[in-house]
């Protein structure tokens, strides 16, 4: 139902001054008490367009029976000064304060002159008392789906029945009734179509949440980001938000670089909060891996339904694999926290691969054209453009992506330009850092697998890499920018107890803690090698405490004592640019 059609039902049912019930059902963060709330602002601000000039608003979350209920609708429609009156609707800025004053000090009133009186009965008397009052009012019930245990539905929907039929009061019901299990569910509808005269469900489309989510002066990072949204047909109003959050804070670490790779490193963060915070839509994992071009063809690669299922969800979506930049905001989303040093140093290198490639993106054309928007190109035709833009583009294209066109090839009779490609991406990519040659590194798939000649050239590539860094300057770097790369790991994990003794005691201030900190954290990841990292490291600083009582205490900040056997310290981690 379009957000239109609903805001025109609110509107008429609150100005209508006959007794009705309206129920409003819709998924968890989609806007409907925000969208209540408004409403009722505005039309209290316009002459007849507020029937009922008295309002409770009233959430079920927590409450365990009826009575609490009644006191709740009756509490938050009086002032503690006015305790046997009715408030009138003055401001709905005054129904709040007046709501929360009375909340916090009303029931405290009521058990005082109980305890003075020893009668439990003068509170029963008291509440009961103050609910006759209710009627001729509009009620909020909020969060039906989360009553307490002692609070059944049914005895819920009797009572609104009776606050419409007896006390002539207007009362909107808002919940998301897929939060009943089955059985509940059958019955809450059964109940409700009794109770209630209009039932509306709130599912707007995603332009719709958008617009609602994005408040004041559109951004630059909400036009990036509200195409990609609606792509994604996102229409949860806290996650909207929760992206539009992180994707400012990825902008501004990202200000310096040129707008394509602000957009990519966007567009990435969009899918993987997506996939992060409604798993059930597309895993983090299988985005990782996920091959915009090759994925399409079940035939080739033997995928099973469900990820079918998700690549067809990705369709139209900007994201064809994931590369070092991809991997690192994805890293960020996973963990909870953006990595700005390390965001830094790959957007480098990779808008570095870029500009290698003039720009192009003929390799892309060519797969999105020639193969998946055409019946009639010719086989012929189309791998020999395949393998042109391939080598055109060699320098920008990402390894699970030539991976893909070289199986092609290969595939299709043509192993021996699948192996020119071999030879003419390794030319390309000559000048890579050791990360790009790790294989692990870019989510090759059990099923696709990776070419043999291909998986051929990065082996030797890898194992041939020489670091002449001074291994020293290395960790001081690695502390500097709180974060770490392949080549970085290889010279550390190199590193003896007696070598991480020598340095951290040649460290000083600040990068004295961040480096022992980061390479901590190192040790405790599941980077290949952390594992002897860790026990090093650990050994390094013990041996460092051992040389004095206060050296003792010191290394003691770090989560290593003397007293304790290896492998069961927890050095202290360090989050950067919390994602909230």
């Amino acid at each position: 139902m379009s957000l239109k059609l609903i805001e025109k039902e609110i509107q008429r049912f609150l100005a209508n001054p006959k007794s009705e019930v309206l129920c409003i059902k819709g998924k968890w963060g989609v806007g409907k008490t925000y969208t209540w709330e408004r409403l009722l602002a505005e039309a209290h601000g316009r002459n007849g367009a507020l029937a009922l000039k008295k309002y409770s608003y009233v959430t079920l979350f927590g409450l365990n029976s009826l009575e609490d209920l009644r006191f709740s609708i009756f509490e938050n429609t009086v002032s503690g000064a006015d305790l046997p009156k009715n408030a009138s609707l003055e401001s709905f800025a005054n129904l709040v304060a007046v709501g929360s004053d009375f909340a916090r000090k009303g029931r405290q009133v009521l058990e005082l002159i109980s305890a003075v009186l020893n009668r439990k009965a003068v509170t029963d008397v008291l509440l009961k008392a103050g609910f006759l009052s209710v009627r001729d009012q509009l009620i909020c019930i909020d969060d039906l789906e989360r009553a307490g245990k002692g609070l059944e539905v049914r005895d819920v929907l009797g009572l609104i029945s009776f606050l419409k039929v007896k006390r002539a009061c207007n009362v909107v019901i808002l919940l998301n009734d897929e939060q009943f299990g089955e059985d509940r569910k059958s019955e809450f509808d059964m109940q409700l179509e009794k109770v209630a005269d209009t039932i509306l469900t709130f599912d707007l489309l995603p332009e719709e949440a958008a617009q609602m989510a994005f408040t004041g002066e559109e951004t630059p990072v909400q036009t990036a980001i509200k195409p990609l949204l609606c792509r994604l047909k996102v229409t949860n109003i806290r996650i909207i938000r929760k992206i539009q959050q992180a994707a400012e804070r990825l902008a501004d670490i990202l200000k310096d670089h040129d707008k394509p790779i602000i957009d990519q490193a966007i567009t990435a963060l969009v899918l993987g909060m997506w996939a992060h915070l409604e798993p059930n839509k597309a895993p983090l994992e299988f985005i990782r891996r996920y091959n915009g071009f090759f994925d399409e063809i079940p035939a080739t690669n033997g995928q099973d339904s469900k990820e079918l299922e998700y690549a067809e969800m990705l369709r139209g979506y900007p994201y064809t694999s994931t590369d070092e930049l991809d991997d690192a905001v994805l890293d960020g989303v996973e963990a909870g926290y953006l990595n700005e040093s390390k965001l830094i140093e790959v957007a480098a290198v990779v808008s570095s691969r870029n500009k290698k490639a003039d720009g192009g993106d003929k390799f892309g054309r060519v797969w999105r054209d020639m193969y998946h928007g055409s019946l009639s190109v010719d086989d012929t035709v189309f791998l020999d453009a395949l393998f042109d833009s391939a080598v055109h583009d060699a320098a920008a294209i990402t390894p699970l992506n030539m991976n893909s066109a070289i199986k092609m090839l290969r595939e299709n009779g043509r192993a021996e330009q699948a192996d020119q490609l071999v030879e003419k991406y390794m030319e390309a990519t000559s000048d890579e850092s050791l990360e790009f040659f790790e294989i692990g590194k870019h989510h090759f798939t059990v099923q696709d697998g990776i070419d043999p000649k291909l998986r051929e050239a990065f082996d030797v590539k890898f194992a041939s890499y020489k670091d002449d860094r001074d291994p020293f300057d290395v960790l001081k770097a690695v502390g500097s920018k709180q974060g770490w790369s392949v080549a970085d790991v290889e010279v550390i994990s190199k590193l003896s107890a007696e070598d991480f003794e020598m340095m951290f005691e040649q460290l000083e201030g600040e990068l004295l803690r961040t480096t022992i900190e980061t390479v901590s954290r190192l040790g405790n990841s599941v980077a290949q090698k952390g594992g002897a990292i860790r026990s090093a490291v650990r050994e390094g600083l013990r041996r460092i405490g051992r040389k004095s009582p206060l050296r003792a205490q010191k290394i003691a900040r770090f989560g290593v004592r003397l007293d304790e056997p290896q492998g069961q310290d927890t050095p202290q981690i360090k989050d950067i640019a919390v994602l909230e």
